[in-house]
Formats: structure tokens, C-alpha cells, sequence
């Protein structure tokens, strides 16, 4: 009986070592997960700002075109600066796909009448 006794009483720490070992192992998975995630995403919204300067000063000359690539949920498009001159691309921006476009004006105005 006290032979019991014993393997339970020593059992126990390798149990809290297992435990341990378990939460620091999903803890660090969660930290890496959220800090790749908050640093991809730090990378795109200071891209995006100095992306913007770039395009407008390039595309100001006349020596640069963009370029709009959509991407799969087709309402975003993925923007790029081409420049004539050196014929290297710059990644610009994600933005809205109908931004660039004008438009359209209605050809009439809108009629109301009764009872048709």
C-alpha cells in the first residue's frame, strides 16, 4: 500500500512539468501567431502612407503608370507604379477598383409621375 502511496506522490511532478510545458508551448504559439499578424500588419499601413508619395510624385511626371491588379473578392484591387524611365515596378497600395474610374452621370433626371 505505502508502495502506492509513493508512486503517486513522486508521479505528480512530472505530471506539472507536462502541464507546464503545455501551456508554454500553446502560449508561445499564440504570442508568434499575434505578433506576426500585428507586424504584417504594421508593414502594410506604413507601406501604404509611403507607398502613396512615391506613386503621386511618379505618376505627376508623366513618366510612370499605374497598374491595378484585382484581387479575388473583386471589389479591392492591388495598385502598382510602373516607371517608364528605370522600368522598375513599385508595390503602391490595395484600394478600392472603382476609385479610378469616373462616374457615370445619369442622361435624364429622375421622373416621378402619378399612378403609371
Amino acid at each position: 500500500m505505502q508502495d502506492l502511496e509513493a508512486r503517486r506522490i513522486f508521479g505528480r511532478p512530472s505530471e506539472t512539468y507536462a502541464q507546464f510545458w503545455r501551456a508554454t508551448i500553446v502560449t508561445a504559439f499564440f504570442v508568434i501567431v499575434f505578433g506576426a499578424s500585428f507586424f504584417l500588419g504594421t508593414v502594410m499601413v506604413v507601406g501604404t502612407f509611403r507607398g502613396s508619395d512615391i506613386s503621386s510624385e511618379l505618376t505627376a511626371n508623366g513618366r510612370a503608370g499605374r497598374i491595378a491588379r484585382p484581387l479575388r473578392d473583386g471589389t479591392l484591387c492591388h495598385y502598382m507604379v510602373f516607371d517608364n524611365k528605370t522600368a522598375q515596378t513599385v508595390e503602391d497600395r490595395i484600394g478600392r477598383c472603382d476609385e479610378s474610374k469616373p462616374k457615370p452621370k445619369p442622361d435624364a433626371p429622375a421622373r416621378f409621375t402619378w399612378g403609371r
